[in-house]
C-alpha cells in the first residue's frame, strides 16, 4: 500500500516541478525581451511539457529513492519541522541550479534577472511537498 503512496507523490512532485519552473519563467523569464531566448513567450506549451518529461525521469531515478531513504527514518518522519526543512533547503538549491542553467550571465546582468525568485518560489514549492509527503506517509504509518 506504501507503494500506491509513492506513486501518488509521483504526480504531486510532476505538477509541483512543473510549476515551479513555469512560475519562474512566467516572473524572470518575461523580463528578457530578445529573440536570442527561447522562453515562454517563444516556446509557449512546448515549456509546460518539457519540464513534465524531464521530472517523469528525475522523479524515480533521485527523488523516489531520497524520499523512501528520508520517510525511513524514525526521528525525520516523526517531525513536520524537519520534513519542510529538508525539503524546502533541497528544493531551493535546485531552484537556483536551475535558475542559472536557464539564464545566461549576460541576460542575468543586462535584465536583471534575481536568483532570489528562485529560490524562495522553490523553497516554498519544497515545503508544499513535504507537507503532502509528510501527510501521505503519516497516513500510512496510522493504516498499518
Amino acid at each position: 500500500m506504501r507503494v500506491a503512496r509513492y506513486f501518488v507523490l509521483w504526480f504531486v512532485f510532476i505538477f509541483l516541478f512543473t510549476g515551479a519552473i513555469v512560475g519562474l519563467e512566467y516572473i524572470e523569464g518575461y523580463k528578457i525581451a530578445t529573440t536570442e531566448y527561447y522562453g515562454l513567450r517563444n516556446l509557449g506549451f512546448v515549456l509546460v511539457i518539457i519540464p513534465i518529461l524531464l521530472s517523469s525521469l528525475v522523479y524515480p531515478v533521485i527523488v523516489l529513492p531520497l524520499s523512501w531513504l528520508i520517510g525511513s527514518m524514525r526521528w525525520v518522519r516523526a517531525s513536520l519541522l524537519l520534513y519542510a526543512l529538508l525539503y524546502a533547503v533541497m528544493w531551493a538549491g535546485v531552484g537556483g541550479g536551475l535558475f542559472y542553467e536557464c539564464y545566461d550571465a549576460r541576460f542575468i546582468q543586462e535584465y536583471e534577472l534575481h536568483v532570489s525568485t528562485a529560490v524562495i518560489l522553490f523553497g516554498t514549492v519544497g515545503l508544499v511537498y513535504a507537507w503532502i509527503e509528510w501527510r501521505l506517509l503519516r497516513s500510512s504509518v496510522a493504516t498499518v
